[in-house]
């Protein structure tokens, strides 16, 4: 059997090709997602149009945009707002543009030109988020989190923000207020509301999709009301990190059938638990352990593998709140090296990158092993289970889909 899947969004885009044994039984794991038709110019339009309104006064504008960890292609929505600009007679120079990275690493040109498009970066000035600085304090919220906002954002009329809406492991889903806080906020800010929340409230926030009555997300709405986030435009998106669906509009009526509809959008069903899981990190492939703890939910209690596949020169995010620089070095929230699942028996990387400073995301050392071909890992899997039933999971983007 035959599958491919689609590798490196933000590089060089390609079809990672797996060969099965015929005598292996192997489920494809579709999000329900997948069924629908990619969006065409006019639903970009007619999305945009809502938006008309706060453009007639407006003097200074943001806009606000994720970073390379999200599949949202921005520069497939930015020429129908230019549209919109034109109409309102905005110019050029009453706009600006900001990576809303939270405490991610910056972009740079070229990261830039991957996510607006060339024609935003010669016609707009585009900004990264810095999350030690530039910030003003502008109150707290109910649960105690200090808002501490950027203040190129804060300086505008106008501010709107565009991101993907999706399956998030504590606030329920990324997009809507989220653009905000963590997007551009101060690192103080994300530490109180990742750190101190998330450890009082674990029960009632942890896991993806889990968005009733989840105090993070609560506190995350509190964040952006207050920072007074005008307007948002926010897409689901296929295994294939394609527009199906789009919202503009406030941010805070996102959070009513929008945010249903996310729910039944990503959701993924199987017939049964799976040997082996090849769990692929397309959309958000520099955030890859979600693919590996999405295929953790699938393997059978008796034991299996977990393939991760994250062909991806760039590697894993930079993550200055979670991750490590040095042997005994880490960010203010790092958990340290991921302990594998109990029915894991061991996790298989695919990366002809390997990094040994990043793997802690993956797991501990022993657990983890590293292949630069998948062909290396189907040899390495028919030893495993020679005459022996075997069955297989393939999940198209294990970064986004949810059980």
């Amino acid at each position: 059997m035959k599958i491919q899947l689609k590798q490196d969004l933000w590089g060089t885009p390609h079809n990672l090709t797996i060969r099965l044994p015929k005598t292996w039984h192997t489920e494809i794991l579709h999000m329900e997602g997948d069924r629908k038709k990619v969006l065409n110019q006019n639903h970009y339009r007619k999305a945009m149009g809502i938006l008309s309104p706060l453009l007639k006064k407006a003097r200074e504008i943001c806009i606000l945009f994720d970073d390379l960890s999200r599949p949202t292609k921005t520069f497939t929505i930015i020429p129908y707002l230019i549209e919109l600009f034109e109409k309102h007679t905005i110019h050029d120079e009453q706009v600006r543009f900001i990576c809303a990275l939270g405490t991610h690493g910056p972009l740079d040109n070229e990261g830039f030109r991957k996510k607006l498009g060339a024609e935003v970066l010669e016609r707009f000035p585009v900004y990264n988020h810095n999350p030690y600085e530039n910030c003003e304090y502008i109150g707290k919220t109910v649960l105690g989190t200090p808002v501490l906002i950027n203040k190129e954002y804060l300086s505008c009329d106008l501010r709107i923000g565009i991101s993907a809406f999706l399956p998030h492991s504590f606030c329920g889903f990324g997009g809507g207020y989220k653009i905000v806080m963590p997007g551009i906020c101060h690192i103080d800010t994300i530490t109180y509301h990742h750190g101190t929340l998330l450890r009082k409230y674990w029960n009632r926030a942890y896991g993806m999709g889990r968005y009733r009555g989840n105090p993070l997300l609560d506190d995350i709405k509190a964040c952006g009301r207050m920072a007074q986030l005008h307007g948002i435009i926010n897409v689901l998106v296929n295994s294939e990190a394609e527009n199906v669906d789009i919202y503009a509009g406030t941010p805070q009526r996102i959070y009513g059938s929008f945010q249903n509809t996310a729910l039944s959008h990503y959701r993924t069903s199987f017939k049964k638990k799976a040997d082996i899981v090849f769990s692929n990190a397309f959309g958000k492939a520099n955030e890859a352990v979600i693919a590996l703890s999405f295929g953790e939910l699938v393997i059978k209690e008796e034991g299996g593998f977990v393939v991760v596949l994250c062909d991806v020169e760039g590697g894993q995010v930079v993550h200055y709140l979670l991750g490590r620089f040095g042997k005994n070095l880490w960010g203010r929230l790092a958990f340290g090296e991921r302990p594998k699942g109990h029915n894991v028996r061991q996790i298989l990387i695919l990366s002809p990158y390997k990094d040994l400073a990043n793997e802690f995301w993956f797991g501990k050392k022993d657990d983890i092993r590293w292949f630069g071909t998948i062909d290396e890992i189907m040899t390495y899997l028919t030893d495993c289970y020679k005459n022996k039933k075997v069955d297989v999971a393939i999940v198209p983007d294990g970064t986004i889909q949810m059980v």
